[in-house]
């Protein structure tokens, strides 16, 4: 058992930690949110809906781009980390570019649905997964090294310029690529923050230190690979389903509720998540148990993510036209049905990388396959039988939920700590916070302030 003495100690640092990455993402997220709605009604929902569809092809190419390798770096020893992120950065680069032109020709050749150039759409893909591996590959850097001062910087650099430069280049009339080159701009200028931070060199090309590297971590490659690429192919598979069933437009619609539904994960449980990776890897590698941190964490998240997201659940619809304009009505319903599963979003966010100190990818990868299974059948019953997105996410959400406690039930036993509390605290939250929605919608009752917008 951890002394409480050094729970205390380890609580007081963590939260100092949190807090500082906590105050750059909260700017980051008011940026955000103030030119979110002028963002929406400069571009319309099938721009935002294009971006996604590349932002996910690049999440799936770089789930696997630098072979699971990358959170090796939190627990890479000393001497060998500088060599390790030269080679991951390596392989990721040259991966990416390969990939991006593969999958280019490959998309062209069987989907005509986006309107933009072949060219365009490489060259945006090419630089959007070379940039975000890029800074992912920085903030596991960054993150063993606990320089909070700079990821507290990140969320109000990136926001900041997409949100700035894409009101003034819509303004100016580039309604159509304004948006894209905001985002890309953001990314790039959010990347070259980081990398003041980190080695000079970011390649080499040593094969002694390729085959060093890989065979030291192969238990990354072996399973980080098929747990990164099955986790994200998961996350993504909702964008591409909607994309293919009901078209970009819809995409547009779900991916800015996804936005505004993950404000308050963005807000507090990634960076809770953040400093949670870092310290259950650090005492892990004190060969300590980490069962307190994880169960404190869990309880706390449970708990605190109840009130907004039970308004979101009674207010989502209203809030959303009031804020972004009655066009994005379709918006405003997503976000009722989608809000519990985002309670559980939110908790597991705090909990980030469990699985890797845990050394258990395999069970992840088995929750993970259950969720894709889940997803696509109830995107196939929401189309084909009843032809009603609410439905079928409403079906998602449901089963996904069930899904995730049965999941953590099982890390919690593996871990020693009860997981029949656990079990007991999520189910009486659950009822809690559908119950405490349902008492505000019917508390204030505004049936009316909608159809003001309509």
């Amino acid at each position: 058992m951890i002394p409480k003495l050094f729970n205390k100690l380890n609580f007081s640092i963590n939260k100092k930690n949190v807090m500082k990455i906590s105050s750059g993402t909260i700017l980051g997220q008011l940026i955000s949110i103030f030119t979110l709605p002028i963002i929406t009604r400069l571009y319309g929902a099938e721009i935002i809906g294009i971006w996604v569809l590349l932002n996910s092809i690049s999440i799936i190419i770089n789930s696997f781009s630098d072979l699971g390798l990358k959170n090796s770096i939190m627990v890479e020893s000393k001497e060998d980390v500088e060599k390790s992120y030269k080679v991951i950065s390596t392989i990721s680069g040259i991966i990416s570019i390969v990939l991006s032109i593969i999958i280019t020709h490959f998309y062209y050749f069987f989907s005509d649905d986006v309107n933009i150039n072949q060219i365009l759409f490489f060259i945006l893909l090419t630089i959007i997964v070379f940039t975000s591996q890029q800074i992912q590959i920085c903030y596991t850097w960054l993150n063993r090294n606990g320089n909070y001062n700079v990821l507290m910087k990140n969320p109000l650099i990136n926001n900041g310029v997409n949100g700035i430069l894409g009101i003034v280049l819509g303004f100016f009339g580039l309604v159509t690529f304004g948006y894209f080159i905001a985002q890309i701009i953001g990314q790039v200028v959010t990347l070259l923050h980081m990398k003041r931070n980190l080695p000079n060199v970011m390649f080499t090309f040593r094969l002694q230190d390729f085959s060093y590297i890989i065979k030291k971590n192969k238990r990354f490659v072996l399973y980080q690979v098929p747990t990164n690429i099955i986790g994200k192919l998961k996350s993504q598979l909702p964008n591409f389903l909607i994309q293919t069933l009901w078209g970009t437009e819809m995409l547009g619609y779900f991916s800015i509720t996804i936005k505004l539904l993950q404000v308050p994960s963005s807000l507090l449980a990634s960076a809770i998540g953040r400093v949670f990776f870092q310290t259950t890897s650090s005492i892990k590698r004190q060969g300590k148990p980490i069962g307190y941190l994880v169960n404190r964490n869990m309880a706390l998240a449970l708990k605190f993510a109840i009130i907004p997201m039970a308004l979101l659940i009674a207010f989502g619809d209203v809030v959303v036209v009031m804020f972004l304009g009655k066009e994005w009505t379709t918006a405003g319903n997503l976000v009722q049905v989608l809000g519990l599963y985002y309670y559980f979003v939110f908790v597991m966010s705090t909990v980030q990388g469990l699985e890797i100190v845990l050394e258990k990818q395999n069970y992840l990868i088995v929750s993970l396959i259950s969720q894709m299974i889940v997803t696509a059948t109830s995107f196939s019953l929401g189309k084909f039988i009843f032809n009603d997105i609410y439905i079928a996410l409403l079906m998602m959400s449901s089963l996904n939920i069930i899904v995730f406690i049965i999941y953590f039930c099982i890390l919690y036993k593996l871990m020693e700590i009860s997981w029949l509390k656990f079990l007991k605290k999520t189910l009486v939250n659950i009822l809690l916070m559908l119950g405490l929605s349902v008492v505000l919608k019917g508390i204030f009752i505004i049936p009316d302030i909608k159809n003001l917008f309509l």
